[in-house]
């Protein structure tokens, strides 16, 4: 059955009216369907879709860097600090026959959570399955499993435990997005500009515990 990619963008991403533009490509950047009012090539697209895919901290479309508030393989929500506006992006689910959307919220607009609709769309891009199970929270990050282990001989010998490789990849990542001018400190300041109330107490209870890590 043939996928009708407009009637699915007009009846999940635009009936709000936060999403304003939108394409359907590939992962190469072969444009499948978009809107009349967004000019992209298939090499921005494909830009795009790869550094979302490869999980960075910001994912740029032409001229126009957006910091991640959320990313997995499966959907992204990003902003871009400056202009307030913000990119979503979501993966349809068949591997062997996927899509990737594309929407655009301009400045001013409640684009942080558009990515529910964008999501759902995508979930509609597909010849039968399902996508997520309905128990799935979108945005939840699952834990890593890290695994250390260590042995003391004797009275005075003790063997550390081995540092997971991963682990301390992700701390340097951390580092990074830190010392990123498009980082932390923006998404903080972001929240703060906003004056979101949930999430400044989730910031403020964050570094909290932050602190009581190293003792201070």
């Amino acid at each position: 059955m043939k996928i009708k990619f407009e009637k699915i963008l007009k009846s999940e991403v635009f009936k709000k009216g936060i999403i304003k533009k939108a394409v359907v490509a590939r992962a190469d950047g072969e444009i499948v369907y978009i809107t009349k009012n967004w000019k992209l090539k298939p090499s921005d697209i494909k830009q795009c879709i790869s550094s979302w895919q490869n999980k960075g901290q910001s994912i740029q479309l032409r001229e126009t860097k957006y910091s991640c508030l959320k990313s997995e393989l499966e959907f992204f929500s990003g902003v871009n600090y400056k202009k307030k506006s913000f990119l979503i992006g979501a993966a349809s689910p068949e591997e062997n026959d996927k899509y990737y959307v594309l929407g655009y919220a301009p400045p001013k607009s409640n684009g942080r959570n558009a990515y529910v609709d964008v999501v759902r769309a995508a979930n509609q891009m597909k010849k039968s399955g399902s996508y997520m199970e309905s128990s799935v929270q979108l945005g939840k990050y699952s834990n890593d499993e890290i695994s250390a282990g260590g042995s003391a001989t004797g009275a005075t010998r003790v063997t550390l435990p081995e540092v997971n490789p991963a682990l301390k990849q992700e701390i340097n990542d951390f580092i990074q997005w830190i010392q990123d001018s498009n980082g932390l400190s923006a998404h903080i300041r972001y929240y703060l500009d906003v004056n979101d109330p949930t999430m400044i107490a989730k910031i403020a209870k964050a570094y909290n515990e932050f602190r009581q890590v190293f003792g201070f």
